[in-house]
């Protein structure tokens, strides 16, 4: 299993409902994507810190082959094509889960 994380941060004008929507669409995806196990997104607590980001993407793919399938898949570049403008910044993180008592 793949774990597939991403940090966004919104732009000042970005509104809380944009930023819903963002997250609606984002998790609508499971389900529509093959090797696509598993995707939730959760808000950051309200923080004047610079460095906090809005929301996270956590999502889970079965493998890490899956991955570029996931990414040039026509609903994620659909869903990102749309986001992207509402958006100042991403950072991802992707790494393979590693199995327990192996």
């Amino acid at each position: 299993m793949l774990r597939h994380l991403v940090m966004f941060r919104k732009h000042a004008t970005t509104d809380d409902a944009t930023i819903d929507a963002i997250m609606a669409r984002l998790e609508a995806l499971v389900g529509q994507i093959p090797g696509l196990v598993a995707l939730e997104c959760h808000r950051s607590l309200p923080s004047p810190r610079p460095v906090v980001w809005t929301f996270i993407l956590d999502s889970t793919i079965e493998d890490a082959a899956g991955l570029p399938a996931y990414l040039a898949h026509p609903a994620h570049v659909a869903v990102n094509e749309w986001m992207s403008p509402y958006l100042a910044d991403r950072a991802v993180i992707d790494y393979v889960l590693a199995e327990r008592g192996a």
